[in-house]
């Protein structure tokens, strides 16, 4: 009895840390997906030698969604597709489940990247913020002009700590 009381203790310690542990590596995945999807964008812009367009939207992906500064889904789409690009839609995906606690916001709903891989709309670097409200650790995905994309801790600052903003 004795060591299921102190095994019972222990649990209610450890299950709050647990459950935060477990938010925070939610909001870390839907980052990741978002980079992931950016670094898509400057890929396909590279590949077919013309302006890629990364946007989030809180509609279902697609050649017409509306772009948002704040959803739930993103996706890529050439800028003017051709007859071989079909609708010009390339892929999307979503950013969150069914009542999803994470939210992401955007400095501008869309951004393109030209034929070289540089942001063609942003003379400054471009920032998609990642929240939790059942998490404690928020993340960012900076987008920077000259192309290159990271994801960085904003409670960190990048002189002190390689993961900072």
């Amino acid at each position: 009895m004795v060591t299921v009381a102190v095994f019972g203790i222990m649990a209610a310690y450890a299950i709050p840390s647990f459950s935060t542990w477990i938010q925070d590596s939610k909001t870390r995945t839907i980052a990741e997906s978002l980079q992931n999807g950016v670094r898509l964008a400057q890929a396909e812009a590279v590949n077919k030698g013309r302006q890629v367009a990364f946007f989030v939207t809180n509609v279902q992906p697609s050649a017409t969604a509306a772009a948002a500064t704040v959803g739930s889904n993103w996706g890529v789409r050439v800028v003017v597709p051709t007859q071989a690009d079909a609708d010009g839609y390339l892929q999307g995906a979503a950013l969150n489940g069914e009542g999803g606690s994470v939210v992401v916001t955007a400095d501008v709903a869309e951004i393109r990247f030209n034929s070289i891989g540089r942001l063609v709309n942003s003379g400054s670097a471009v920032n998609y913020n990642i929240t939790n409200s059942k998490g404690t650790r928020p993340l960012r995905v900076v987008v920077s002009s000259a192309g290159s994309v990271r994801m960085c801790d904003p409670s960190k600052s990048i002189v002190t700590a390689a993961d900072g903003c």
